[in-house]
């Protein structure tokens, strides 16, 4: 194994060479196949960079640990020149106390290497965990969750706001580089002065909510058209700024005029819905998804198609717009073909996945599913009946487990408040 070559920091004290084998970081790195992991991360560069760029190992060992451990960036670097367990773990043979990598390298690595890594990562680990029988595939449990972005619950005026907060701050920064003798009115002390008096209000009745609403709009069209002809102004004169600089504002100032629009459309009808609702100005791809659920009535993230097979949870679908998980039953079930080499012998899911298409689906694949039983019920002793409505329900009280999953996931890995997505919203 590539693990076993590296000395055991012989010039360290008190180690002299001596290490805890029982150490948990110890034990994943002789389990996790980093030749095969450090052939898919060089792929991803060019070829004259090789001798260059750090290594897979370090990388790879640097984004796993920030999972298990719980820490941003810079807090993960940190441990790494900490603890000397986590640096063999990262692949060191020698202990390292200088400064290895800036802690903004793993968010330009998440970035380049994306989500094709990410399943080339699972599928190396998941035959090494078939190889040692922890993983065998006979039984998989699908189901779905909403994975909840860290952001405030949203409200018209309070997003208004935010909007135009943004585009006051970034009038007086462009118009500093343009002219900074120009006044421009913004009006963003009245604004403020609206916000803060819609928010202390304890009880809003809808009239005194409709108004506010309706002031805000006023205050963010104005400014909206204000930086319009301020970039626009910036890219035809010698401005400071940035043509980059200048194409962020523009893209950022869309998602501004989109929640105008859509705001002035509710305004306007009185109505409570619309199309691709936006709800966050910094986190845009966020859609509302109707869950019902007793927390909440609806949630803010991404939903995921999650399976779960032997205690290992795996992604299959995962998107910022809302979707029907029974849809995607057969998709996840040739997932799972292609990850183990076989069909499931079981699957368990909801009564939502049991479509007369699922059913054949499933059939036809002579995989066995607890789906409630359509149509008259089969001419057959009552003892028979009974067995098998108890088989059933067993199978089913067994898709639980799923449950305690998202639940861990969420609690133990802070996927109840995700704060970043990578390129095309993953």
């Amino acid at each position: 194994m590539y693990t076993k070559e590296i000395p055991l920091f012989k010039e360290l004290m008190p180690y002299s060479g001596q290490i805890d084998l029982e150490n948990r970081w110890v034990k994943m790195a002789e389990m996790l196949p980093w030749d095969e992991l450090e052939m898919a991360y060089r792929k991803y560069f060019d070829c004259s960079k090789q001798s260059v760029i750090k290594k897979g190992r370090l990388i790879t060992g640097l984004l796993v640990g920030q999972m298990i451990v719980e820490m941003s960036d810079r807090e993960i670097v940190g441990y790494f020149h900490e603890n000397p367990y986590f640096q063999y773990f990262c692949g060191q043979s020698t202990f390292v106390s200088k400064q290895i990598i800036h802690p903004s390298l793993l968010s330009k690595r998440r970035k380049r290497l994306g989500i094709e890594y990410m399943k080339s990562f699972e599928r190396e680990v998941t035959k090494v965990l078939q190889a040692h029988g922890v993983v065998k595939g006979k039984t998989l449990k699908l189901d779905a969750t909403v994975f909840e972005a860290n952001i405030t619950y949203p409200n018209d005026v309070k997003l208004l706001n935010t909007v135009r907060e943004w585009c006051c701050h970034t009038i007086l920064k462009v118009k500093n580089s343009v002219d900074p003798t120009q006044k421009i009115r913004t009006m963003k002390r009245t604004a403020r002065s609206v916000f803060l008096g819609f928010q202390k209000t304890r009880k809003k009745t809808d009239a005194f909510i409709r108004k506010s609403r309706n002031r805000m709009l006023r205050f963010v069209n104005r400014n909206i058209g204000q930086l319009e002809r301020l970039t626009a102004a910036a890219r035809h004169s010698a401005s400071t700024i940035s043509s980059a600089m200048l194409d962020k504002i523009t893209a950022r100032l869309a998602v501004a005029k989109t929640i105008y629009d859509q705001q002035l459309l509710m305004a306007q009808t009185r109505g409570r819905r619309v199309a691709d609702r936006v709800v966050s100005f910094h986190q845009p791809q966020l859609r509302p998804m109707i869950r019902g659920k007793e927390k909440g009535f609806v949630e803010f993230g991404i939903k995921a198609h999650v399976a779960l097979v032997d205690g290992f949870a795996f992604l299959d679908h995962a998107q910022f717009d809302s979707f029907h998980e029974g849809n995607l039953l057969p998709d996840s079930v040739q997932s799972h073909l292609n990850r183990f080499g076989r069909y499931p012998d079981t699957l368990v899911a909801d009564q939502l996945y049991a479509t007369r298409a699922n059913r054949t689906w499933l059939n036809e694949r002579s995989i066995i599913h607890a789906f409630k039983p359509i149509g008259r019920p089969p001419n057959i002793p009552e003892k028979q009946a009974k067995s098998q409505r108890s088989q059933r329900r067993k199978l089913n009280n067994s898709r639980n487990a799923i449950e305690g999953i998202f639940g861990h996931l969420k609690s133990r890995f802070n996927l109840n408040r995700t704060t970043w997505s990578v390129q095309n919203g993953h």
